[in-house]
């Protein structure tokens, strides 16, 4: 168990500290006053990550105290805070005024009204959010809560939780009245902070909210929707079997300048029917004109390599699921995951796979995070531009003396000799 004496006694001996992660295995109860300490001793702490730690912030009232006193953090992450509330994220609002980066993972009491609030709090610095993990936070709640932001946040991650938004995932308008009917002022948090911040407050919420065409877009069909302007890195978090669709319904219609795209999918298959749906929903990314990069993710993705049970799906039939309409996307550069099987230590591109991959026609990095056969590899020489072209065996340790006909040394050659034979235009 870690101590709050340890705690005070550990951050004393370190002066110049400007970085610290502590991700613990058990709770750290109790740890304002010590928090109050990292303050006080550590003077030019700039990045601070703190996971299993409890009681970082009371809230008492007006008063701050506990990690809220840390003003000069940039950066900030906290996980799995069992007894963090809206109070205490406002309290590290006003305290913590530089945070330009604020991650919040596992932390179960905190809502979208208090999130929100802090959002406006530290409009003026604060352009990366990460929100996982958190219960009261689905994907539309997560998006809400960064509007006071919307128009500078350059980087965000969210867990694709849809909570009903399945039904009108293939809409690709929300109407004005919506935003207005779902999206409410955390007024009664207002109150518990004082007559000063009470006024500030309101002021923002006039400015913020009620100011309609401010940020907005009018659509051809009278819809409005709203803009994130400087967004430029997305990522998300999307279990297995999900759909990808519902995503610009929930509020991530109109990103002009989203560039790239991380997506983790996670779960397991076995035992799961077949989707409903032909395809993941790769092509609704389309909305977004300049996006070049993405990262697929499906190494968290458990499966049948080889023959599945009856009524299911192998991971082949899932890679064609997941990557049905990727060449819809104007991609450049490409990093791909595929699922895996561990019970048989095999992670490795599929036919289907193979034969969509091709389809990205605009791509020039292509780095596939598993193994693959030559002649599925062969598929890639459709690609006009391809440059650079990776197979990285990161997942396991490939044996020397590997008889399958999976990628080995002379295979790697020959598909790299045939790359290179073809001219690239530019």
């Amino acid at each position: 168990m870690v101590t709050k004496g340890t705690l005070v006694e550990f951050f004393s001996g370190l002066p110049l500290l400007q970085e610290l992660v502590l991700d613990v295995g058990r709770n750290v109860r109790d740890t304002s006053m010590a928090l109050e300490m990292l303050n006080s001793k550590c003077k030019d702490l700039r990045v601070l990550k703190l996971g299993q730690f409890h009681g970082i912030c009371l809230a008492n009232e007006s008063q701050l105290d506990g990690i809220a006193l840390c003003s000069g953090l940039e950066e900030l992450s906290i996980k799995n805070c069992g007894d963090l509330t809206d109070m205490g994220l406002i309290a590290i609002g006003r305290g913590c005024s530089k945070l330009s980066r604020f991650e919040v993972q596992g932390c179960k009491r905190i809502t979208e009204k208090g999130l929100r609030t802090m959002a406006c709090l530290l409009r003026n610095t604060l352009v990366k959010v990460k929100i996982s993990c958190c219960k009261n936070l689905d994907a539309a709640a997560s998006l809400r809560s960064v509007e006071p932001i919307r128009d500078r946040i350059q980087w965000l991650h969210i867990d694709c939780v849809w909570n009903g938004w399945e039904e009108i995932g293939n809409s690709e308008q929300v109407g004005l009245s919506f935003w207005h009917n779902q999206v409410e002022e955390p007024s009664s948090l207002f109150s518990l902070m004082g007559s000063e911040y009470d006024h500030e407050m309101r002021r923002k919420k006039c400015k913020y909210s009620s100011d309609v065409s401010d940020g907005y877009i009018l659509e051809n069909n009278g819809f409005w929707c709203k803009k994130w302007d400087r967004l430029q890195y997305l990522s998300l978090w999307i279990g297995v079997g999900e759909l990808l669709t519902p995503l610009p319904a929930a509020g991530l219609l109109n990103c002009p300048n989203l560039e790239e795209i991380r997506i983790k999918v996670e779960g397991d298959c076995r035992g799961r029917s077949k989707p409903s749906e032909r395809a993941f929903g790769l092509s609704s990314l389309t909305l977004y004109p300049r996006l070049s990069k993405m990262q697929l993710d499906c190494s968290e993705t458990i499966g049948y390599a080889l023959t599945a049970p009856s009524g299911q799906m192998d991971l082949s039939l899932w890679e064609r699921f997941f990557l049905n309409g990727i060449g819809e996307l104007r991609l450049s550069e490409l990093d791909y995951w595929p699922p895996q099987d561990r019970d048989v230590n095999h992670r490795s591109l599929s036919l289907p796979a193979a034969a969509l991959l091709a389809e990205c026609l605009e791509l020039r990095k292509l780095f596939i995070h598993g193994t693959a056969h030559e002649h599925f590899m062969m598929f890639l020489l459709k690609i006009p531009n391809l440059r650079d072209v990776q197979l990285r065996e990161d997942y396991y340790p490939a044996p020397e003396n590997d008889m399958s006909t999976e990628m080995r040394a002379g295979s790697c050659s020959r598909f790299e000799a045939a790359l290179n034979r073809r001219p690239i235009l530019d």
